[in-house]
């Protein structure tokens, strides 16, 4: 009795399952695939002389006086949020930042860092801080991590509905 109940309630269940609308794109993120990738703006200031102030990104962490942002490659943007680690109001300002989040970020760009290579040809362990203007090759090489001075983000929120 208990095996043909079991039986029952997995086909009513398979049933349900199958009745549900069927959409045509999968919900992925908040942040869509297509969206600009670091290396993208890299290459467009390499192009064109400018670099996009404006991003959808990834909050990972806090390191210092910076935000660590990243992309869906994982590559990262620093955005400076306060003036020093006694400045109270910038830590106010970044204190609903939560890892793994999506944010859209406005800023201006200050400078990189840049991990130079040695007399060998290997790349050092230890990043340069380059300040503006910036040498097109050496800012996009794909060791480098632009800075930005962080003046606004908001959290991006989806408005799909999620079965």
């Amino acid at each position: 009795m208990f095996v043909l109940l079991n039986i029952t309630v997995g086909f009513l269940f398979a049933q349900s399952q199958t009745s549900l609308p069927n959409t045509k794109e999968k919900y992925t993120h908040s942040i869509s695939l297509n969206e600009k990738r670091i290396v993208e703006g890299k290459l467009e200031f390499k192009t064109k002389g400018q670099f996009p102030l404006e991003w959808k990104l990834f909050f990972k962490a806090k390191e210092g006086d910076f935000a660590v942002f990243y992309d869906w490659n994982g590559h990262e943007l620093h955005c400076k949020y306060r003036r020093n680690k006694f400045d109270r109001d910038g830590e106010e300002f970044a204190k609903d930042l939560i890892p793994g989040n999506p944010y859209r970020l406005k800023g201006e760009w200050i400078g990189f860092y840049y991990y130079p290579k040695d007399e060998r040809g290997k790349r050092k362990v230890s990043f340069e801080k380059k300040s503006l203007p910036a040498d097109k090759e050496e800012f996009a090489d794909v060791q480098s991590i632009p800075l930005f001075k962080l003046l606004e983000y908001k959290e991006i929120f989806s408005d799909e509905l999620l079965y």
